[in-house]
């Protein structure tokens, strides 16, 4: 589980040099290698949405919140859904058919992660944040084309983005949702 929750925190990696898209749809694939050299490949496309939003704080200052929200939809080897607003974290396995919901300890902090990325090359950004370096990599079109991390369970973890659309103006938030079949085992976490 501490992998699906890291993948929610790995790609926020954006660099404040890198546009931050209102939104993104893209296919991926994954690859975790454990300590002992061990390779698990994952395939399916992920849905990005960043929100902002303007409150009056106790103060009566007014601050901005920003809010992003994923859904990593995984196709093989294993048919799931991780749906995340950093906060919460859903994960629907269809094999398995069942429904696990958690609440993630620390949110993940956009900004603070954006403040430490830095440009190592023409292409790649390097950004540590609580203890775990990321490596992002851009495409020709300034888009994220792939992330290199290792995760707190010392694997190796690589994600390949494929087709990549940012800021489609027909993006459907409904889509970030993870649906709840009926019948299957609901699990609190």
């Amino acid at each position: 589980m501490k992998l699906v929750l890291t993948l929610s925190v790995l790609i926020m990696t954006l660099n404040a040099e890198i546009t931050l898209p209102n939104n993104f749809e893209t296919d991926f694939q994954q690859s975790i290698t454990n300590d002992k050299g061990k390779v698990i490949k994952y395939n399916g496309n992920v849905l990005f949405q960043n929100t902002k939003e303007n409150f009056i704080n106790s103060s009566g200052t007014e601050q901005t919140y920003s809010n992003s929200l994923f859904k990593w939809n995984y196709s093989s080897p294993t048919k799931k859904e991780v749906c995340t607003d950093g906060v919460q974290l859903v994960v629907v396995d269809h094999d398995l058919e069942q429904i696990s919901n958690y609440v993630v300890d620390e949110g993940i902090n956009l900004e603070a992660i954006l403040k430490v990325a830095q440009k190592i090359t023409n292409v790649d950004y390097k950004a540590t944040y609580k203890e775990t370096e990321y490596i992002i990599t851009l495409d020709k079109n300034e888009q994220l084309s792939k992330i290199v991390y290792v995760d707190n369970l010392d694997n190796g973890v690589k994600i390949i983005f494929n087709n990549m659309t940012y800021n489609s103006t027909s993006f459907d938030v409904t889509k970030l949702e993870c649906q709840a079949p009926k019948g299957y085992d609901i699990i609190e976490g």
